[in-house]
């Protein structure tokens, strides 16, 4: 049981709980309690390694565009076979784009497969992960073929 109310004084929260309560939130509550839940899911859920890390496991070599990208080695090589250094959080994220080829991510979807946690809502994470990739991997950056966003929804890789 929970227990929702407009009180937020130390005594109310004691009492909410005393009287049975499993946890106690004061208005507003609309973005704690939507953390809240989701915490207590992430208890409940089995343990298990985060898709990228599972794609990475279990598929050696992913190819794009002419690209390979080496997830037993976390070793990108261009289309000419040079390696391309990335960091852990662009290796894990072109990881995720790879395995989800043509579907439309959300930024969300891509914090929590990537780094196991939910944005805020102004989180640039993302966004500038995918601005370094496309500097790394796109033969123009300005108008990228490989990784494209959609406007109002997320990226894709093509």
């Amino acid at each position: 049981m929970a227990l929702r109310t407009g009180r937020g004084d130390a005594i109310d929260k004691v009492v909410g709980l005393e009287v049975g309560a499993d946890d106690y939130v004061a208005k507003p509550f609309e973005r704690e309690l939507v953390a809240r839940i989701k915490a207590v899911l992430r208890r409940l859920a089995p343990a298990e390694p985060a898709p990228a890390r599972a794609a990475a496991e279990s598929s050696t070599l992913l190819r794009f565009a002419q690209w390979e990208l080496d997830t037993a080695a976390r070793r990108l090589q261009d289309p000419s076979g040079q390696e391309v250094a990335l960091t852990t959080g662009e290796f894990d994220l072109l990881s995720t784009l790879v395995t989800h080829p043509g579907r439309v991510l959300s930024p969300d979807f891509l914090l929590e497969h990537t780094r196991g946690r939910d944005g805020g809502p102004f989180d640039r994470t993302i966004d500038v992960q995918i601005g370094r990739l496309r500097r790394k991997i796109e033969a123009d950056p300005d108008t990228p073929q490989i990784i494209k966003s959609v406007r109002g929804a997320a990226r894709a890789i093509s």
